[in-house]
């Protein structure tokens, strides 16, 4: 089957909601990232939903594509949008057992655990694989360079966020201080390409699940891979993580049942090469979905 096909599903009682947030606003380089949502379904039809490497047919979970927040092109800034994505996650949350949000810029990322902590009170977490720390003081409101500090002083955990692919050339040493200061964990690149994806991705969730999470958010932020695989990420430097590594860390995380939710942003589709960043960013949708299609049976209990 086709995957566009696949996500044109609506299924009545669904695995797994998929939501677009076409926001821009929020971005501290100037972006058409309200793009993106739409040519990310359009790239689906480059895939099918067999995965042959696990011998998965992504198509036995049930999907329904709730469509986009209304963007936020005509409004001053991101705030308005911000709460349409905390509602629309919200309400997804009570319909399926895991959410996914296509962005946008990073910024989603606040609204959009905030709506699942609303829907689902219990221990959540966050994990992002992100070149940066997104730890900036929202001195200017959110950015999309400010939702890991933001979500920490709303209460979230330090220590129960962990960040994968921090670059060397990424971030400011003050930024970088304050996420160390509040008991993030921290894998730089070098630490990735020393010890592989597999335990890189397989030691994060063991410390947050050591430290209380009981469900976890994943924040795939495209810049985390190299700008020669991501020409359509603003943010995206020289050095960063390869394809295959995202795919991996992907579907690993997809298996893992303490995760519950994700978010794929920072890709501006607008100002993409031949496709392919928009490419990476369905195929790292479908081979999560690919993960979570592994696990015993496709619902849990939450």
């Amino acid at each position: 089957m086709n995957a566009r096909e696949w996500l044109a599903e609506e299924a009545d009682a669904p695995d797994l909601v998929l939501l677009g947030a076409p926001i821009s606003k929020a971005s501290i380089t100037p972006v058409e990232s309200w793009s993106t949502p739409p040519a990310f379904r359009d790239a689906l039809r480059r895939f099918p939903t067999w995965d042959a490497e696990h011998s998965i047919d992504v198509a036995a979970l049930h999907v329904r594509d709730a469509g986009d927040v209304e963007s936020d092109r005509d409004d001053p800034d991101a705030a308005a949008a911000h709460d349409r994505i905390q509602a629309a996650v919200e309400a997804a949350a009570g319909a399926a057992t895991h959410v996914v949000v296509v962005g946008g810029d990073n910024s989603l990322t606040r609204p959009a655990l905030r709506g699942l902590m609303s829907a689902v009170p219990a221990a959540w977490s966050l994990l992002t694989l992100d070149a940066h720390h997104d730890c900036r003081p929202a001195t200017s409101g959110s950015r999309n360079g400010t939702p890991v500090r933001e979500l920490i002083e709303a209460g979230l955990p330090g220590e129960r966020v962990a960040q994968i692919g921090i670059h060397p050339l990424g971030n400011a040493q003050e930024h970088a201080d304050w996420a160390r200061a509040q008991g993030v964990h921290i894998v730089p690149l070098h630490t990735v390409r020393r010890d592989g994806i597999d335990a890189v991705v397989a030691a994060a969730v063991s410390l947050l699940v050591g430290r209380g999470a009981e469900h976890i958010y994943v924040d795939f932020d495209i810049d985390v891979i190299d700008r020669a695989f991501a020409p359509a990420c603003p943010a995206s430097l020289p050095g960063g993580m390869h394809p295959d590594q995202l795919l991996r860390a992907a579907y690993l995380l997809g298996a893992d049942p303490h995760v519950a939710a994700a978010d794929l942003c920072e890709v501006d589709a607008n100002t993409d090469i031949n496709g392919m960043t928009v490419r990476l960013m369905a195929a790292t949708f479908l081979t999560f979905c690919s993960g979570i299609a592994s696990r015993a049976g496709s619902r849990r209990e939450r």
